[in-house]
């Protein structure tokens, strides 16, 4: 690779860092939104909180059902949907490290478009760094929501059989539900850095477009946690079920 650190100024375009510093303060200040799991007593802000609430639901049906085949179903989709990204999120930083050790060439594909600024050869593998570490903390994201997927299906196997009094089904389902929520939480991020991986592509065209792109990434994300259709619905399910 023969990467040079001596970077100088002149290898940076003057909005570079600034562009780099709003993705980070997007992407804690969402991640602050959309992944707090409300008190039971505050009424949920998002759509991600109203799913938590409707776990709780769940797992207090669960608790009415002599068979779980149905619940251990269900979340064994979900651990299959986990393992597909963490998969996938290897063979991608696979292919970015390849894109590195020939990072003279992809960075001469990128300057021969007409749209795109000039880069000099070390910012640009910086870059593929920075994409590369994005899909790695979406890997990290993946296989720890994995594992706590593994410790709702452990909860699941190990609910009490009908019939349950009020305190404990209520217990139960407070702490299956909150575990559960925590391994959709992670997986959530390890999605959430591949829509962030798309804003950051635009960093190859400038930093104005990564910005932008980043802006739209978020005001995307929150306009499906808050005034989206599938939000609508189960709002209006969530309403009807807390009546």
């Amino acid at each position: 690779m023969g990467m040079n650190w001596g970077m100088s100024w002149s290898d940076w375009n003057w909005a570079d860092l600034p562009a780099f510093l709003w993705m980070l303060f997007l992407w804690f200040a969402y991640g602050r939104f959309a992944d707090k799991l409300p008190p039971d007593d505050v009424a949920p802000a998002n759509l991600n909180q109203m799913m938590h609430q409707l776990r709780r639901l769940w797992m207090r049906r669960m608790l009415d059902r002599p068979e779980r085949i149905l619940d251990s179903s269900l979340t064994g989709h979900q651990v299959s949907s986990t393992t597909f990204f963490a998969s996938t999120s290897m063979l991608i930083i696979a292919g970015l490290l390849g894109v590195l050790g020939k990072a003279a060439a992809a960075n001469a594909v990128i300057q021969s478009l007409g749209f795109a600024v000039v880069s000099s050869e070390l910012l640009f593998e910086l870059k593929i760094l920075g994409l590369i570490g994005l899909f790695m903390v979406g890997f990290y994201k993946f296989t720890w929501a994995l594992r706590q997927f593994n410790f709702a299906c452990t909860l699941i196997g190990a609910a009490p059989l009908p019939p349950v009094d009020a305190k404990r089904r209520e217990k139960f389902a407070d702490h299956a539900a909150r575990v559960m929520s925590l391994a959709v939480v992670s997986f959530n991020g390890g999605i959430r850095s591949y829509y962030f991986a798309m804003a950051w592509l635009c960093w190859f065209i400038h930093p104005l477009a990564f910005a932008v792109g980043t802006s739209a990434v978020v005001l995307v994300l929150w306009k499906r946690q808050v005034k989206s259709r599938s939000q609508a619905s189960v709002a209006e399910f969530y309403d009807a079920t807390e009546r």
